[in-house]
């Protein structure tokens, strides 16, 4: 498998550039710019494969993309009639955002390609590992991408809910797994380790004592500055090195304000929060905040109308964003049915539900056990109008994704990886099949779309536009020594980042921090 990844990550970064460039080269020949070369890969010239008119088309040694030789590039040469600096600025800023609209393309192509024919998840998931968090139990057994769980303390899995169901249900509790992987049957023997959700926090115990996994957006904890990774000390000064110490502390307070004493480098911050409701069981199940999905208890008979993982999105028209906003909407019934919106997949359906006799009970904290995997999705083809609906959703929920990291500095370490941090993604979705590599092919190339347009001067394509938007509003051409200076400016920017986001791929990888 690490030959097969490999290839799969040179052909992902050369179609990647390939297609970048190619945009150049479109928009040039389209705005009679003179293209002097169309070069496939980078490096020494192997071989001309052929010349149509005044462009040269070449194979080059290193096979991870492509370049486009323009006429006319550098400031000073105006005086070339079919040279790229000749050209109206409208014609110059068309070639060079046509780069970054290419790989938008390619990327919303690819996308909407692998959702008409693998389709799109579902709201269910498989038997089979899609990634494997850091720092986890799943990476300390060395589970990994690809895998497929058989059996679980000897109960045959057939569905990935089972696996789900089991491993939730069994906090602090150990579990023998049967696995497939590559052919070969082996066995892992990992703890569930305790997860549980209080004060709007979920608090981990993957490692030792409690760690902020998430903080709810908005709760009380976000407003008192309580962030993920920070360290538990402390709730009403008795310590939680474990997960039924949390609990019997969330019992002995009863509801009442608790205070938090948390560490974050070095430092210690109090808080003092209110519990909130974390659960309603409302219609036979127990409906689960953040969120507001349904869970059915074993035993419990749930109404037929209602399925598991149901997520209620209104109750008589009024919107359902915490668990106070449900228990007050249950209690203002009286008796009478309730007409509740639920989102099961990708479609919202309209039910009747009746309440049953008596108050409806309520929680203050749920506990499940974690490995610290995601599995892999439950692919569902749709028809052609849903499936282009439905990835255009997509996409759009990426773009947000990538420029809210991008605009928050807190997230860039964390969630933006180099080429070797690629290479492991090429190497998960390998494992996970081909659907797996064309989604990693798209989101890489939006990325890309997205990632040139940032204004670094003189390098990046946004960096060119701006460069062109000042030109146009002082009326002036840049002389070529500010390009120059502003080149140099750019590379140097660039040579560090590359340097910075290499160091901390290897860090990663080094600390057990990266996805496996």
């Amino acid at each position: 498998m690490p030959l097969e990844s490999t290839i799969v990550f040179i052909i992902i970064l050369g179609v990647l550039v390939f297609f970048h460039e190619w945009g150049h080269f479109i928009a040039a020949k389209l705005s009679g710019i003179r293209v002097e070369e169309f070069a496939f890969g980078f490096g020494p010239k192997l071989a001309r494969i052929m010349k149509r008119g005044d462009t040269e088309y070449t194979i080059h040694a290193v096979p991870l993309g492509g370049f486009v030789k323009l006429t006319g590039m550098e400031p000073g040469e105006e005086e070339i009639e079919d040279g790229f600096q000749a050209q109206a600025i409208w014609k110059r800023a068309a070639v060079i955002f046509a780069g970054p609209l290419f790989s938008f393309i390619l990327g919303a192509v690819v996308l909407l390609f692998v959702g008409l024919y693998w389709g799109f998840p579902d709201d269910t998931v498989t038997a089979r590992v899609g990634m494997v968090q850091p720092q986890t139990e799943a990476a300390k057994i060395d589970l990994r991408a690809g895998d497929r769980i058989r059996e679980i303390n000897g109960a045959r899995i057939t569905n990935g809910a089972q696996v789900l169901d089991i491993i939730h249900s069994s906090p602090g509790k150990k579990m023998d797994m049967v696995i497939d992987r590559d052919g070969r049957t082996l066995t892992k023997t990992a703890e569930a380790r305790w997860v549980i959700h209080y004060l709007g926090v979920s608090w981990s115990f993957m490692g030792n004592g409690a760690t902020v996994m998430s903080v709810d957006e908005p709760s009380a904890a976000a407003k008192a500055g309580i962030q993920p990774d920070d360290k538990l000390v402390s709730i009403n000064g008795t310590p939680v090195p474990d997960g039924p110490a949390l609990l019997a502390v969330i019992k002995s307070a009863e509801g009442k304000p608790a205070r938090l004493e948390v560490s974050r480098g070095g430092n210690t911050l109090t808080a003092t929060i209110q519990p909130g409701v974390e659960w309603v069981r409302f219609a036979g199940a127990k409906w689960i905040f953040p969120g507001a999905y349904a869970k059915f208890d074993p035993g419990v008979k749930p109404s037929s109308e209602i399925k598991e993982y149901d997520r209620i999105e209104t109750i008589d028209g009024r919107k359902i964003a915490s668990g106070e906003d449900m228990l007050q909407a249950v209690r203002s019934a009286d008796g009478h049915p309730l007409n509740v919106v639920v989102k099961r997949g990708e479609k919202d359906r309209s039910v009747s539900l009746r309440l049953a006799a008596g108050p409806a009970a309520t929680g203050d904290y749920t506990a499940i056990g974690l490995l610290g995997f995601v599995p892999a999705p439950h692919m569902v083809k749709r028809g052609l109008g849903e499936s282009l609906e439905l990835g255009f959703s997509r996409i759009s929920l990426y773009m947000q994704a990538l420029l809210d990291v991008l605009t928050h500095s807190s997230k860039i370490k964390k969630e933006i990886g180099g080429p070797v941090m690629i290479f492991r993604a090429t190497q998960q979705s390998v494992a996970l099949g081909p659907s797996a590599v064309f989604w990693l092919l798209g989101s890489l190339s939006l990325g890309l779309a997205v990632v040139n347009l940032i204004p670094l001067p003189a390098v990046l394509d946004g960096g060119h536009l701006f460069l062109l938007a000042v030109e146009a509003v002082r009326r002036k051409r840049w002389s070529r020594a500010q390009m120059q200076a502003m080149q140099m400016f750019g590379l140097a920017v660039v040579f560090v980042l590359v340097i910075l986001i290499f160091a901390s791929d290897i860090t990663k990888i080094v600390t057990g921090q990266a996805p496996q």
